[in-house]
């Protein structure tokens, strides 16, 4: 899907390394901007994270309400979909895809953020 298409012109990305100037170094489970900065977020290391129901907080609070969040893991299935979708205590699942990601089986999670009360 082309960023546009989902109305997506402003992107900022953010990883744990510096790949200037588009990509920003950034410590996953303490983003430094404001609440609601986004409109889309994404990562495909939440597999990786040390705290990954931190890392899906921070999702949270910097997309905007109504707007999504998109994970992508290592190729999985029901159970293991739903286990990762309740991490995301503010958002609903959207949609689920299998893709290839650089050459990787995945599986994309989507989900939008709502206005729930924590």
């Amino acid at each position: 899907m082309e960023m546009a298409q989902i109305e997506l012109y402003d992107i900022t990305a953010v990883e744990l390394v510096d790949s200037l100037p588009l990509v920003r170094r950034a410590d996953p489970h303490n983003l430094h901007f404001f609440d609601g900065a986004f409109d889309f977020a994404f990562t495909a290391h939440l597999d990786d994270a040390l705290f990954p129901w931190r890392v899906v907080e921070e999702l949270e609070r910097t997309v905007r309400q109504g707007r999504f969040c998109l994970v992508a893991v290592d190729e999985c299935g029901g159970d293991d979909v739903r286990e990762i979708a309740r991490l995301f205590l503010k958002s609903k699942l959207v949609d689920v895809a299998n893709v290839t990601l650089e050459g990787s089986k995945k599986t994309s999670i989507l989900l939008k953020v709502q206005d729930f009360k924590t």
